[in-house]
């Protein structure tokens, strides 16, 4: 039996797990509206009648995505008991109901006790009910973000793993590497096949982790090959950045999930960093070296404002600029709509030469526009 790749069965879903809704008052017909104002949210609602009880349902409950406090209670107050609340469970967002005589003892909730806001008794049912679900709505992407972000931190842990250990790896799973590259080798043992062994694993590992990226490297592929074909650049530079172009995204293995379907600025951190991160996990294999150069310098701008290195002209590998040309025609196509996308992209082309892109590529880049564009299906990724 092969053993397991790295990620291999990892699922990146939304977290979903039941939330409550803590209710503390100690006027029992308080705890009946609030009960009823939130009788068909998706959380599910737990009152009690002092601070003392509601600190005891919180250590024996999990998944408390919000508390709303009465701030005047006998035995403790709202603000104490809110305080007491964040020693516990710091992560719990807190919320106090006050009447408009309590505003004084409200600020001091939101002082001490460390409430969020201050609601007013008697409340509207709609603006609570909206105050609410934001939280709760900011509460979860909270959660999932934590939990997004554990999920990468425990994948590069056995990305490290598997680095460390890459040739016992590798025999192990011989008949898989020897399946991938029958029509591209013949089956001998050598640094050479390790290294082409390793650079198909992380292609199919990028399209397991996130299938629309694997669709989207194709096109940057095809752009950057047609590109090539007008240079006519030597076969051996046309087949390393063939393959930096279906892998130059590998990094942002190192970026959550959350970050990307939230389409990251480039001055995210992590974000930005994810070229960075590409060239490392190829410096596993001599041949990959030359790869991992282009793979880290295709954010680079022509006129020295991109990153990670602020490179500019010459300085930046032919295919990085190749496959940052490529990349930019792809995204920019993706979001024109109607019969001139064609032209447009073509005009935005033309205002970033010298700027953005290398002039000298102007007309390999508007025949690529010509040449593959026109075959792209707008709607593949809808």
């Amino acid at each position: 039996m092969s053993e397991e790749l790295p990620f291999s069965g990892v699922t990146e879903t939304l977290l979903e797990v039941p939330l409550y809704l803590l209710c503390v008052d100690d006027d029992a017909d308080i705890l009946k509206s609030l009960t009823r104002v939130f009788r068909h949210e998706s959380f599910k609602v737990l009152t009690a009648p002092s601070g003392r009880e509601a600190l005891a349902i919180m250590e024996h409950t999990e998944n408390i995505g919000l508390i709303l406090s009465d701030q005047r209670m006998p035995e403790m107050t709202g603000s104490t008991f809110l305080q007491l609340a964040k020693k516990l469970a710091p992560e719990i967002p807190r919320m106090i109901l006050t009447g408009q005589s309590d505003m004084v003892d409200a600020i001091e909730a939101i002082n001490q006790g460390g409430a969020q806001k201050f609601l007013e008794k008697p409340w509207d049912d709609a603006e609570l009910l909206r105050v609410v679900r934001e939280s709760f709505y900011q509460y979860r992407l909270i959660k999932e973000n934590q939990h997004l972000h554990e999920t990468v931190k425990q994948q590069n842990i056995l990305l490290e793993e598997w680095n460390s250990n890459l040739k016992h790896r590798v025999l192990q799973q011989t008949a898989l590497v020897r399946t991938r590259l029958e029509e591209v080798k013949a089956q001998k043992q050598s640094i050479q096949e390790t290294s082409d062994a390793l650079l198909l694993m992380f292609v199919d590992l990028m399209n397991r982790c996130n299938r629309q990226l694997g669709n989207d490297n194709q096109i940057v592929v095809n752009l950057a090959e047609s590109m090539m074909a007008t240079l006519q650049l030597p076969s051996a530079q046309r087949e390393e950045i063939k393959i930096a172009a279906f892998i130059h995204d590998i990094g942002l293995f190192h970026v959550s999930d959350y970050i990307l379907n939230s389409c990251p600025s480039m001055g995210s951190a992590e974000y930005g960093n994810h070229s960075v991160k590409g060239e490392e996990l190829l410096a596993a294999g001599e041949r990959l070296k030359g790869i991992g150069l282009i793979v880290r310098h295709h954010h680079e701008e022509y006129d020295g404002s991109g990153f990670p290195d602020g490179l500019a002209g010459e300085k930046i590998p032919m295919g990085s600029r190749i496959i940052r040309l490529a990349s930019f025609i792809d995204t920019a196509y993706a979001r024109e709509t109607g019969v001139n996308a064609a032209y447009e992209v073509n005009s935005k082309l033309a205002a970033g030469m010298g700027i953005k892109f290398d002039p000298a590529l102007a007309e390999a880049a508007h025949q690529a526009v010509k040449e593959v564009l026109h075959a792209v299906d707008r709607n593949q990724g809808e």
